[in-house]
């Protein structure tokens, strides 16, 4: 492992190290999205973060290496920035937030397609499917720290909305498959179905439960 100068300061070659990888994961995830796992090439990688192949191989063991670093790179980003949000707010307001935060998952369309690919493909390989499951546990620790701070709930609860936010985290990217071939998914109102299906998954602790329905 390199060693920090006693100021606290970055060396220049851990600088150009950390802008490397960067660029290497910058460019990594524009060529998985877009031409899916199976189809990116290293070499393609290279190219379009301006680097060798050589500078892949001085970080990353494969293909698969640099898919896991982006993925925990996104993973841990938006985990930090999701529990950053959530801090001094009231449970019920943390509960409002995390529903937004689900829907707007909806979005990001071409991710999960590439997730969706990688999962199906992880599951026939014991060990990608070992790292895969790590890495879904750093969602499931800020999951399980969350809701172990909740105050008012029971543990069958807790239990149950931990149950709740895992059905909760595969229904966007399924969803997502099904608009590929029934384009009608597209209208806004799945969005609002989606965040239906929250309330109902994590309704106990959803400030707007109760409320019902005005009659067509």
């Amino acid at each position: 492992m390199k060693t920090i100068k006693s100021s606290g300061q970055p060396t220049k070659h851990q600088i150009k190290t950390q802008a490397t990888l960067h660029a290497l994961l910058e460019a990594a995830e524009k060529v998985f999205v877009r031409d899916g796992y199976e189809r990116a090439q290293i070499e393609t990688i290279a190219a379009e973060a301006g680097r060798t192949k050589g500078a892949i191989y001085a970080h990353f063991r494969s293909k698969e290496d640099i898919f896991f670093a982006l993925t925990e790179r996104r993973m841990r980003s938006r985990r930090e920035a999701l529990l950053q949000s959530l801090q001094s707010l009231p449970f019920q307001r943390q509960i409002a937030l995390i529903r937004e935060y689900f829907v707007t998952t909806f979005d990001d369309e071409n991710w999960h397609i590439l997730m969706l690919e990688f999962k199906l493909l992880a599951m026939r390989n014991q060990a990608s499917a070992r790292r895969m499951r790590e890495l879904y546990d750093l969602l499931y620790e800020a999951t399980h720290t969350f809701l172990s701070q909740a105050k008012g709930l029971t543990d069958v609860q807790k239990n149950k909305a931990m149950m709740g936010f895992a059905i909760m985290r595969g229904v966007p990217g399924a969803v997502i498959l099904e608009k590929q071939f029934y384009p009608a998914l597209n209208s806004p109102d799945a969005k609002e179905i989606l965040g239906e299906v929250f309330d109902s998954l994590i309704g106990h602790s959803n400030p707007g439960r109760g409320r019902k329905r005005k009659p067509a």
